[in-house]
């Protein structure tokens, strides 16, 4: 335990910060791939990603932590918070790659593409389990802050 604890905390969060935001730029772009990108089963993967709305969740997860105020940077509790954010984040931009790689080689086949196609139903779905975990990992952060600026009231 004290070696997660000491790890975490020579982690600075405008380190974790800069990792989100470079997490999310690559969402952004491998979102932007995948819907330009021609494949068979194209229009069921937008879907399926549009009615999870990973790029609106991020990009407002984003903004928010941007706008975190400098002095909560030296909690342990508001960087363990940034941390577990910036690996599900991490973890969804893994699996958005492995669906872009499929679909480029699935764009590709000339000869018999329905039965040498990759299908993306097992990333979609552990797109969409990350998803919902990055919705528990937002809100807990949300109340991490939350907790401190009532402990800013009341000082």
């Amino acid at each position: 335990m004290q070696a997660v604890i000491g790890t975490i905390g020579m982690v600075t969060a405008s380190t974790v910060i800069q990792s989100i935001t470079t997490l999310s730029s690559s969402v952004y772009m491998l979102m932007g791939h995948i819907r330009l990108t021609k494949d068979i089963h194209q229009t069921e993967i937008l879907k399926i990603l549009t009615k999870m709305d990973i790029e609106a969740t991020i990009n407002l997860l984003h903004n928010v932590i941007l706008e975190i105020p400098e002095y909560y940077n030296s909690s342990l509790t508001v960087v363990t918070a940034l941390k577990n954010v910036q690996e599900i984040i991490s973890q969804i931009e893994s699996e958005l790659i492995e669906i872009h790689k499929k679909i480029s080689y699935n764009s590709e086949l000339k000869v018999m593409s329905n039965w040498r196609s990759y299908d993306c139903k097992e990333n979609l779905d552990s797109i969409e389990l990350k998803v919902s975990i990055l919705d528990r990992r937002r809100d807990n952060l949300f109340k991490v802050l939350e907790v401190f600026k009532n402990f800013d009231k009341k000082n």
